[in-house]
């Protein structure tokens, strides 16, 4: 099995999906990196706020004059998932198809973007950014309310880029001053919560690289995948259970999050009934 199937293409492929999964927490205050940490450690993720422009006036001073606003929240690393897949001696023998671990790569990337964000859309709740600004049905909602949620944010002084995030097929690229990503898995929760329009300082996320936490020799496979746009990292492992009979692939996680500027997120709701 090991001289048919290539771990680095397998695990390119499922961590190709991972970060198109993820393109979502772009809209965020991010420290991202490929660095090496431990579950549990802390994180300070800066919150940029806005620069003030003044007329220039000869001084000595002029070019060192203080500006530019900038916060931070601590975000702690204390989620870890894990993406198993494995596949036993009986499975082989049963069929020679089912050695295409290949077929597995895009559910491995896609089940574990899609749990980094549901786990990270349980922060929207109207606890932690106050009542919807609009509440009408799903297919009400058109660039009269994404004109209205930008003026909502301004209005509330979120600062950096505004963007605009909601259950809707495919990628709008930008609307009106903001950025739009679409998300299948925004939880409707009690709320009926279907889309929700932000500053970057709304919510703060952190993720870091695990490394080798097992000796390089119980292996068959190490990858760890680093995004150079992004900087999201994860790490990928295959190794083989002699007592069991059964190969094992796993894609790994750690990260944290956190809401920080409450009256950077504004919800967008369908009527409860």
């Amino acid at each position: 099995m090991a001289t048919v199937f290539n771990d680095t293409i397998f695990a390119q492929t499922a961590f190709q999906q991972l970060v198109e999964m993820l393109t979502p927490i772009r809209a965020f205050a991010t420290d991202i990196s490929s660095d090496v940490n431990t579950q549990g450690s802390a994180v300070v993720v800066p919150l940029f706020g806005a620069a003030t422009t003044t007329t220039f006036t000869q001084s000595s001073t002029v070019m060192e004059q203080t500006g530019g606003l900038l916060s931070a929240i601590t975000v702690t690393l204390d989620k870890r998932k894990i993406t198993p897949v494995s596949l036993t001696h009986q499975q082989l023998a049963e069929s020679s198809n089912a050695g295409r671990w290949d077929k597995w790569a895009y559910q491995l990337g896609k089940s574990m973007g899609a749990t980094v964000l549901a786990d990270m859309w349980s922060l929207l709740t109207t606890a932690n950014f106050g009542s919807a600004i609009i509440t009408t049905a799903s297919a009400n909602y058109t660039k009269t309310q994404l004109i209205e949620a930008r003026k909502q944010l301004r209005q509330a002084g979120a600062r950096g880029e505004y963007s605009f995030i909601g259950n809707k097929d495919g990628d709008l690229g930008r609307l009106f001053g903001m950025n739009v990503y679409s998300s299948d898995i925004i939880p409707g929760n009690t709320a009926s919560i279907v889309g929700f329009a932000c500053g970057q300082e709304a919510i703060a996320f952190a993720s870091r690289s695990l490394g080798q936490y097992l000796p390089a020799e119980d292996y068959i496979a190490i990858e760890e995948m680093v995004d150079d746009e992004s900087g999201l990292s994860a790490l990928y492992t295959r190794h083989y259970s002699r007592a069991s009979g059964t190969y094992f692939a796993n894609m790994h996680m750690l990260y944290g999050y956190s809401a920080a500027v409450t009256g950077a997120l504004k919800l967008f709701t369908t009527p409860t009934t």
